[in-house]
């Protein structure tokens, strides 16, 4: 019986100039359907840059979903292999439904484009990285800042044991980072990003994508696929786009996805640019983790099935 394949699709973070390298393809229809609907070639933005507008969240976006649907394409080309499981980190649950058929690629770029416009409009944040403290002491130290300003922070990613990204307003974020450290934090790591991530300040951007996933059909997907807000499938369309919103404000419960995935004790390919799910796969306990960036993919992957 041929071994249980689940697939990951990376998030925000994981952009860089040149990514789109591996594909030498004519890539002539992405870019006319990327045409009608961003106002930059977006495929010369990711080879040639300039950096600072590749990192801008509503280019960050479609950049990435379009990459990974590339070495989707790549991966079901190159192997043959049909995947039994999906997921994806944040941003990489889109890629994730458009590698599934439950959306087209045109309406894929357009809502993570809007939806990155939407990010960018709310009110601005920081976000850090927390390494080796517990979840409980870090929601209890965020839930007595809150408590104490007034204002807005609280786990965002809870990306492993010994990683959490919390997010917020810029000072309670910065107060909740200190506290951290002080209860015993190996790091507390500001991340490079101007907005906050999965928490109260992106409520009203979740309302305003809320309005554009009811403007748009998504299909059963037709491989599961485990979602950010609850770490299960879902095939009811109203569940998926309920799901959808919800992630933006909600925590990213990777820890709980990784679970689910290992317990089918198969292998886990990062299907995408980078390695930071595969880092983090491994932080998780799993096992058979496979990135499609090195350059010894196709040997490791024959060597495990």
């Amino acid at each position: 019986m041929p071994r249980h394949i689940s697939l990951i699709f990376p998030g925000q973070g994981s952009q860089s100039l040149g990514m789109l390298n591996p594909f030498n393809d004519d890539l002539n229809n992405i870019l006319d359907i990327t045409s009608n609907i961003l106002d930059i070639n977006i495929l010369d933005c990711i080879t040639n840059g300039p950096e600072e507008v590749l990192n801008k969240t509503s280019i960050t976006q479609p950049a990435i979903l379009i990459t990974s649907y590339l070495y989707y394409q790549k991966f079901i080309t190159d192997t043959g292999l049909v995947p039994d499981l999906f997921a994806g980190h944040s941003l990489g649950e889109y890629s994730a439904l458009l590698a599934s058929n439950s959306i087209d690629l045109s309406t894929a770029v357009s809502l993570v484009h809007k939806r990155g416009i939407f990010m960018e409009n709310a009110k601005p944040g920081s976000m850090f990285a927390i390494l080796n403290l517990d979840l409980i002491s870090i929601q209890n130290i965020c839930k007595e800042v809150e408590e104490a300003t007034g204002k807005i922070v609280s786990a965002a990613n809870i990306n492993s044991q010994n990683q959490i990204v919390v997010a917020g307003d810029n000072d309670s974020t910065i107060l909740v980072a200190e506290k951290c450290k002080e209860a015993g934090a190996k790091r507390c790591i500001q991340l490079k990003v101007s907005v906050a991530s999965h928490c109260a300040l992106m409520k009203d951007a979740a309302d305003q994508l809320e309005l554009e996933l009811n403007n748009i059909t998504i299909a059963e997907p037709d491989i599961p696929i485990l979602h950010n807000f609850d770490a299960l499938p879902s095939i009811d369309s109203l569940e998926i786009k309920l799901k959808l919103k919800n992630q933006l404000f909600k925590p990213v419960q990777w820890v709980d996805t990784m679970k689910h995935i290992k317990n089918y004790d198969g292998i886990v390919i990062e299907c995408g640019p980078g390695k930071v799910l595969t880092g983090l796969a491994k932080t998780n306990g799993l096992n058979n983790i496979l990135s499609m960036v090195s350059p010894t993919f196709k040997n490791d992957l024959q060597e495990l099935i």
